[in-house]
């Protein structure tokens, strides 16, 4: 069963995804152990600003994809390409620039590095 701490990490990860970058719902279900229509049901309910940035592993947005906030008249591989990410014009994410589920456990690990440790110094 997927914790609020794995849906947590997936926000994070999404947020920090690097300019010029995208990744997958499979991507994304494999981090944290769960599949990948949970995922799109996260990406559509749990308030991830950046949500538009995890496609289909074959690079397009998702059928099923909805702006969580109700919001309309952006297109997706318009915001794709101002974030960077090359989207040819049948609506497909170049897939060199896809961070896959090996990229996003290196990126959540320094994610991980640089939040402010609250132990106590004993030193």
């Amino acid at each position: 069963m997927t914790s609020e701490q794995d849906w947590d990490l997936v926000k994070r990860v999404v947020e920090a995804l690097p300019d010029g970058t995208w990744t997958s719902y499979g991507d994304l279900a494999e981090l944290i152990g769960t599949g990948p229509r949970q995922v799109g049901a996260y990406m559509r309910d749990g308030d991830v600003s950046r949500a538009y940035r995890v496609l289909t592993a074959g690079g397009t947005v998702s059928e099923g994809f909805r702006w969580a906030d109700g919001r309309s008249g952006r297109d997706v591989p318009d915001l794709l390409r101002e974030d960077g990410v090359t989207v040819n014009t049948r609506g497909r994410a170049d897939k060199t620039q896809r961070m896959s589920v090996y990229d996003l456990k290196l990126l959540a690990a320094e994610l991980d590095d640089e939040a402010p440790d609250d132990t106590d110094d004993l030193t």
